[in-house]
């Protein structure tokens, strides 16, 4: 008897533990301040999405690179005066990846060694001047292209005077 009684008392306090929880949770749900962190997020922008050098065609050669570089430009200005700036995620993307491997692509591909520190740093300033627009369209403001074409053609120009010695293979 006293074992039922044991059970009857536990299982009775099982009960007042979960209404108490259970009551907490209307008393929090009717608009009362919750003391949980706030988890919700924001939505993604969908046309923000990672990739990798995988991702990726990749240049075949030094002029296909520089050729390739001023198609994402043309990309990425052409989808911000549409007023699509979030449409320019993807060739921002892609630019980036090309630009980082344009030293390397210029090393295999038969430019001068006179010349590779300046493809490099010349990749670099093109790097950080679409990074500012890139930002901007990050932070949901205007993304300024305007203020850095200039300047972007002007590099471009700088590897375009830049020549190969040797071109990919014709398939």
């Amino acid at each position: 008897m006293v074992r039922s009684h044991f059970a009857v008392a536990c299982a009775l306090a099982i009960l007042a533990m979960v209404s108490s929880a259970s009551y907490g949770r209307q008393y929090q749900e009717a608009g009362k301040p919750s003391t949980q962190p706030e988890t919700t997020k924001p939505p993604a922008d969908p046309d923000d999405v990672p990739i990798t050098k995988a991702d990726v065609k990749m240049p075949t050669d030094y002029p296909d690179a520089v050729s390739r570089i001023k198609r994402y430009r043309d990309s990425i200005r052409d989808e911000i005066a549409a007023g699509r700036p979030t449409k320019a995620h993807r060739p921002l993307d892609e630019l980036n990846i090309v630009l980082k491997a344009l030293p390397d692509i210029a090393k295999v591909h038969g430019v001068p060694s006179d010349k590779l520190e300046q493809v490099g740093s010349t990749a670099k300033r093109i790097r950080e001047l679409f990074n500012k627009v890139h930002a901007n369209i990050d932070a949901k403001k205007a993304p300024d292209f305007d203020g850095v074409s200039k300047d972007i053609d002007k590099e471009i120009g700088v590897l375009e005077k830049i020549k190969a010695t040797q071109s990919a293979p014709k398939s």
